[in-house]
């Protein structure tokens, strides 16, 4: 199965996927994620890759694909995982790094901003102020 993204979009996949195993606790070199992305899109390898056919059109994000078409992809990227090493975390990392989803559906998680003492609204607003004297 081979599932056609641009190279820039492979590349982001390769980071995600080694910020994903970086916070499990995997600790993968890009190189060795580049490759495992390439893989995760149906190629032997990087290179094979880059040899794609360059006026191939794309491929349908996940969120586009029939239900059968997805759940077939899905099962491709799980035995890719699987035939990695990477099977206790297959399932975790495919639905973190969304390798052919589309991304921008994800929630981003962003800190909450937080109270520092001193920092109350009201303090000093007018009224407060000609209150105090």
């Amino acid at each position: 199965m081979i599932i056609m993204m641009s190279e820039k979009r492979v590349k982001r996949c390769a980071k995600r996927m080694q910020k994903i195993l970086d916070m499990i606790g995997i600790d993968l070199r890009y190189t060795a994620c580049l490759e495992l992305a390439a893989q995760l899109h149906g190629f032997d390898d990087w290179h094979h890759f880059l040899e794609r056919d360059l006026d191939a059109p794309l491929s349908l994000l996940d969120e586009d694909l029939a239900e059968a078409d997805f759940a077939a992809r899905d099962a491709f990227q799980m035995a890719v995982l699987q035939a990695a090493g990477l099977g206790e975390v297959a399932r975790e990392l495919l639905d973190r790094a969304n390798p052919t989803g589309s991304w921008a559906l994800q929630t981003v998680t962003t800190a909450s901003p937080v109270a520092i003492g001193g920092n109350d609204q009201g303090r000093w607003s007018e009224d407060r102020q000609s209150s105090d004297g």
